[in-house]
């Protein structure tokens, strides 16, 4: 399989940012895909989750899961003000975060 092009894995970062930053179910499942691959050990996608998610989304999906593994590059570095939108995803999704997921379904 051929490596993704990096103008396909920011695409798909430029597209779930604003669907993470809703309050929809398919936010929820952009969120958990941006943070995962932000930082997997404290955020972690659920994959039947992926879906939920419109054809678009799911395929900007794919491109966040495969650009992360294959590039290897954080995806709050490829857009402009990524920091400050990554970590106002963290906030905005903390009920999402590992320690805290099993409360959700409690």
């Amino acid at each position: 399989m051929e490596q993704i092009p990096l103008d396909e894995y920011i695409a798909g970062v430029e597209t779930l940012v604003p669907l993470a930053q809703g309050d929809t179910g398919g936010a929820r499942v952009a969120a958990q895909v941006l943070l995962s691959a932000y930082n997997g050990e404290d955020y972690q996608l659920n994959i039947v989750d992926l879906g939920l998610l419109d054809e678009k989304h799911y395929q900007a999906a794919l491109a966040v899961i495969r650009g992360r593994t294959e590039l290897r590059a954080e995806p709050h570095t490829l857009i402009f003000d990524g920091d400050k939108i990554f970590k106002t995803l963290w906030q905005d999704w903390k009920g999402y975060h590992v320690q805290r997921r099993s409360q959700l379904y409690e």
